[in-house]
């Protein structure tokens, strides 16, 4: 069974999109203004206590550690220490 596109007719270029209908203008400018306004509405950074940040560090070392370690007892590798 042929389906729609080859039924349609083929126009010939004319240079010139098609035109599109109000609604997808719409939404294409709501679309836009929101993406605009989005990008000029930018938080600003809060600020970041040291110490928590100091906290944070840590523990990502010494879960980095911990890995490490889980790493080598899995593979049945020496410690190179």
């Amino acid at each position: 069974m042929a389906s729609k596109t080859l039924l349609r007719p083929v126009r010939p270029p004319t240079g010139r999109p098609d035109r599109v209908s109000f609604p997808d203008r719409v939404a294409l400018r709501i679309g836009l203004a929101l993406i605009v306004w989005s990008r000029r509405t930018r938080r600003q950074p809060h600020e970041t206590d040291p110490a928590a940040e100091l906290r944070r560090h840590r523990a990502d070392q010494e879960r980095r550690a911990r890995d490490t370690e889980w790493l080598l007892l899995l593979s049945g590798a020496p410690p190179w220490r």
